[in-house]
């Protein structure tokens, strides 16, 4: 039963994304690119906005990027804290290793696996996910580096993706899918069963670098709310069944 996470830039997109039903609120600048850090001026705003109301997530750019993810982290209600990996180095490990060590005990560490991790020139994402699992990551996102080559699924087979989601939440991770989603290919991916389905671009108008779009929100809301439903009845339909054959 995924839930949905929407990527916003600041307080006034929260707030629709908050009314469109959004289960998380990520705060990112698009225009810097796949995890474009954010001001910490829009950050705090955006947690006064969401006000705890839902789990509050922040992009921290990439581990080869200058950003002062120190400040970031400080922002009072922030609940996840991902970085991604491109370009890391033959040193990503370690440098990985101590940024996390950094954390504040409040602010959970999200893995970032790309699935162009060619083009990304980041760490596959079954070396992402062994190392996430050792730092005690409390979610793997799946994502693409690139936002102009294409979706998750032109990366990625619904099988390889289906495979990296069971180990991640078998190995205690929350397991997120993005990627220039819409709503096709976010149809598709909720058959694997993750735990949210993160979006920006399909939210938006003019793009992930758009405005966020109450409508939209209201529709992909809408949409995992009737797979929840239909999971949920298939479920129920299920136990039914296994009580009559007994």
């Amino acid at each position: 039963m995924a839930g949905l996470l929407i990527s916003v830039t600041n307080a006034e997109e929260a707030d629709l994304a908050l009314a469109g039903g959004a289960d998380v609120i990520d705060v990112k600048q698009p225009r810097r690119g796949a995890l474009g850090a954010p001001s910490l001026r829009a950050l705090a705003a955006v947690s006064h906005v969401v006000g705890g109301r839902v789990p509050l997530s922040v992009a921290l750019g990439e581990l080869s990027e200058s950003v002062d993810r120190l400040s970031l982290l400080k922002t009072t209600g922030l609940v996840f804290a991902k970085v991604g990996l491109a370009h890391a180095g033959a040193e990503w490990c370690e440098q990985w290793t101590s940024l996390v060590a950094q954390y504040p005990a409040s602010v959970q560490p999200v893995a970032v696996a790309y699935a162009d991790h060619g083009t990304a020139r980041s760490p596959c994402p079954r070396d992402v996910l062994g190392m996430a699992e050792r730092l005690q990551c409390k979610a793997l996102l799946i994502d693409t580096y690139g936002k102009d080559c294409g979706g998750l699924l032109d990366f990625m087979s619904v099988g390889e993706l289906h495979d990296l989601v069971g180990q991640a939440q078998d190995g205690g991770l929350l397991a997120v899918v993005a990627g220039s989603l819409d709503r096709v290919s976010i149809s598709r991916v909720l058959d694997v069963g993750p735990d949210y389905v993160a979006v920006r671009g399909a939210a938006c108008r003019g793009g992930r670098q758009g405005r966020l779009d109450l409508q939209r929100v209201r529709g992909l809301a809408g949409t995992l709310h009737a797979a929840r439903a239909l999971e949920a009845d298939r479920a129920v339909r299920g136990s039914v069944s296994d009580l009559w054959e007994r």
